[in-house]
């Protein structure tokens, strides 16, 4: 009985193996070669996928360890000019930076109202300027922590910090003309803005003036040139102060020369 089961059920497999390849060979070849190609495609989309995942994350990897690299050199730069300059003038020196990134930005700058915009030259005095200061700050401090200090250790310490204190101002001077350069683009770019919109509603004022004239008297005419000249006025009334400004940074370089 046993037996007879067993065989039956082989039977029973051998038949479905058969009907099963029967059934698969009466499918068209048309139909396997399209699932052939769709399931293709599918793994050439699957490999595009995975190739683009792992470039864009590659990519993302790169830019935030250029990112890490660029703030610690940025930090590494500033810690440096801390210790040749001291903690206030170095920040002098960081807002002067920020404000000529400030005038080389604006739209005075790169309509090329301002003219002249390289502030290098100042930059490298200011610096310069601070880190003298900063040495005879220093050499002062080692002087003046002597014990029994003499007569000429008095004077040489009074008149290191008097010029210290002289060469300090003269540099924070410098750099408080580049900060009213940075205000004077700012308000030379708003002048400019105004200018713009005042130029705007002219042109619309102008327009409907046209329109309603031609409906009412059939002639056009436009009262607002004034206005518009009294903008130009203002940006170069602006553009003035910003060279003024500039020529009087000059004369402190050529000054501190």
């Amino acid at each position: 009985m046993a037996g007879g089961k067993e065989a039956n059920s082989g039977c029973a497999g051998v038949i479905g193996i058969v009907l099963v390849i029967g059934l698969i060979s009466m499918i068209p070849v048309q139909v396997w070669i399209g699932l052939g190609i769709a399931a293709g495609v599918a793994v050439v989309v699957w490999i595009g996928k995975v190739i683009a995942e792992a470039v864009s994350k590659g990519r993302a990897e790169s830019a935030a360890a250029e990112v890490a690299r660029r703030r610690e050199q940025e930090a590494a730069i500033k810690r440096q000019r801390i210790a040749e300059l001291g903690a206030t003038n170095a920040q002098c020196v960081e807002t002067a930076l920020a404000a000529v990134q400030r005038v080389a930005d604006s739209e005075a700058a790169r309509e090329g109202w301002l003219g002249d915009v390289d502030f290098d030259a100042d930059i490298a005095g200011i610096v310069a300027e601070f880190r003298r200061v900063h040495e005879l700050r220093e050499v002062a401090g080692r002087l003046g922590a002597l014990d029994d200090p003499s007569a000429d250790d008095r004077r040489l310490l009074d008149e290191a910090r008097t010029t210290a204190s002289s060469m300090e101002q003269s540099a924070t001077g410098r750099a408080l003309l580049i900060f009213r350069c940075a205000d004077e683009a700012r308000q030379i770019d708003e002048s400019l803005r105004r200018e713009r919109e005042e130029a705007q509603t002219a042109q619309q004022r102008a327009q409907l003036h046209a329109e309603l004239n031609a409906m009412l008297y059939g002639a056009a005419s436009s009262p607002q040139a004034a206005a518009a000249a009294s903008a130009a006025d203002r940006v170069m009334a602006r553009v003035a102060g910003y060279r003024e400004i500039k020529q009087q940074i000059i004369a402190a370089r050529d000054g501190g020369v």
